[in-house]
């Protein structure tokens, strides 16, 4: 499932993520957002869907212009999973939403 965040930082939209979650999904979730300066996505405990499919559609995102700048922020225990898939591209893995969000204003 996602779900759009109330609280961000101005000019962040952002999501939070829970359940099963595939790259359509994001992609999807995105699109009826985008486009968007910054795109925050954060990874609920309840997670269990597929993290290459995560970070797979938020790289399409990039890729495609739909955000300018995307953070996925991630528990520790999943962050080397997420981080395997590949950051660049306006795309970056964090484990604290304070990094995240220092990283989506610079």
């Amino acid at each position: 499932m996602i779900e759009k965040m109330n609280e961000c930082a101005a000019g962040t939209t952002g999501l939070t993520v829970s359940g099963t979650v595939v790259s359509r999904d994001v992609n999807e979730a995105v699109r009826m957002l985008a486009p968007v300066d910054r795109l925050l996505v954060q990874v609920a405990p309840r997670f269990d869907g597929y993290m290459a499919e995560l970070v797979g559609g938020m790289h399409r995102a990039c890729r495609e212009g739909q955000a300018k700048r995307c953070a996925l922020v991630v528990p520790e225990d999943m962050a080397s999973e997420a981080t395997m898939q590949g950051e660049g591209a306006g795309f970056r893995v964090f484990t604290t939403r304070s990094g995240a969000e220092s990283w989506l204003s610079a």
